[in-house]
């Protein structure tokens, strides 16, 4: 299983923890398990970072970025080619894989000046989704807006046709 599908399992099964939803037996030692997978081995930190190449996208009422994430934990994620972002900010967090769309919300932890943007360091919070069946807000090009919009207006000028 993918590390980004194992980070969503263990973020739900904590959210659930976080609501007091319960578990069950079989959730917890799943629980358990992704515990042990996810530990540190320098035991200075809760959670062992491993080094990632993707895009996410960092959204709230300020921002509306994209971004280079370069590490990720079951706790949160770092990234590069951030906009400022002040310690203690809530975002959300959207990173796309193939069809699904893995949404987590994160607070900033800390911030980096790298020069002409930032590396920022994002803690997870609450319980992620998971959006199934939509096109990534990464590949999203001109080519594919210009035949979006030529699709809605010929939906448009039927209905218009048909009223």
């Amino acid at each position: 299983m993918p590390l980004l599908d194992l980070v969503f399992r263990y973020r739900t099964l904590m959210g659930k923890c976080e609501l007091s939803m319960g578990l069950s037996f079989d959730e917890i030692d799943e629980l358990g398990e992704l515990e042990a997978l996810f530990q540190s081995d320098d035991g200075r930190r809760r959670f062992r970072r491993s080094p990632m190449a993707m895009s996410a996208l960092i959204r709230s009422s300020k921002y509306n970025d994209h971004v280079k994430v370069t590490q990720l934990s079951a706790g949160g994620l770092e990234c590069r080619g951030a906009p400022y972002v002040e310690e203690g900010t809530l975002v959300e967090l959207i990173l796309d894989v193939d069809d699904h769309s893995f949404r987590f919300s994160g607070r900033a932890v800390w911030m980096r000046d790298d020069g002409a943007d930032y590396r920022v360091a994002f803690a997870f919070e609450g319980t992620p989704v998971m959006v199934q069946g939509v096109l990534p807000t990464m590949a999203t090009t001109s080519a594919s807006t210009s035949a979006t919009s030529k699709l809605m207006s010929t939906i448009y000028q039927r209905l218009s046709v048909a009223a």
